[in-house]
């Protein structure tokens, strides 16, 4: 027996990504909601000691050795891994490596980026990252152990705060995230899935990023107007029950 805690948000990507790779696992799961908005309890020394990177989500898996993992591309791989539940991995040794590909791909959508380039508000996306940045540089002199963590947190902060507004390196990340899809279409034109007939961890990590791509309204890249085969594809995942399970978001809210 083993347990499972996620420390998560309910609007972050890459909590989503995690979440979904545990409902289509069929996997029992503890859930705690990290306020990346407000309180930035992401930035807590608590937290930062869990997770160096000061970012959502982190895991914890218990099975008598307590095992801390972050990122959320090493998590699903690692719930995808365990001998229980529905099978996320294909057992195909050739469609293994094309699965690995597709997740990878997904991950080069600068999607953090995006979000913040297209907030409905782009004051309120400014005010948050200046809470970061604010928080990180005072909890560094109050907790010199874990300064060189905070510094890096707030780099990371002010380098996604101008990078926002710069439409050169804004238009670069749409036009990769096009290549992105543009293969993801030629695959879905194969079969249900984009693995074919098997539904895999790559489903599970496309189906987020088209969710948040939807949000940021990127309409066409997502409706079947420039890409008939994702839109289908899209409006399919939507239906599975892991979808509504996870609180896979497609809209913003204001929390």
């Amino acid at each position: 027996m083993y347990s499972i805690k996620l420390h998560h948000h309910p609007l972050s990507v890459c909590s989503m990504k995690v979440r979904l790779a545990l409902e289509e696992k069929g996997l029992v799961w503890a859930g705690r909601e990290i306020d990346i908005i407000r309180a930035q309890e992401q930035l807590d020394p608590w937290y930062l000691k869990l997770n160096p990177n000061g970012v959502v989500p982190t895991l914890e898996f218990d099975n008598g050795n307590e095992e801390v993992i972050t990122d959320s591309a090493r998590i699903i791989r690692f719930i995808a891994t365990l001998p229980d539940g529905n099978p996320l991995l294909p057992q195909d040794a050739q469609d293994q490596i094309q699965m690995e590909q597709l997740v990878d791909l997904a991950d080069t959508i600068d999607l953090q980026i995006l979000s913040y380039a297209r907030h409905p508000s782009m004051e309120k996306s400014g005010r948050i990252l200046d809470r970061r940045i604010q928080k990180s540089l005072r909890l560094s002199e109050e907790h010199p152990e874990l300064k060189d963590n905070y510094l890096t947190c707030a780099e990371r902060s002010e380098k996604s705060k101008q990078f926002r507004v710069d439409a050169f390196h804004v238009a670069r990340m749409e036009r990769e995230a096009q290549e992105a899809l543009d293969i993801a279409e030629e695959r879905l034109h194969q079969g249900e899935y984009l693995l074919g007939e098997c539904y895999s961890l790559a489903d599970v990590i496309w189906t987020v990023v088209l969710s948040r791509l939807d949000l940021l309204g990127y309409t066409d890249w997502i409706d079947g107007s420039e890409y008939p085969a994702i839109g289908d594809y899209y409006q399919r995942m939507q239906k599975r029950r892991s979808y509504t399970q996870a609180q896979v978001q497609n809209q913003w809210w204001d929390k």
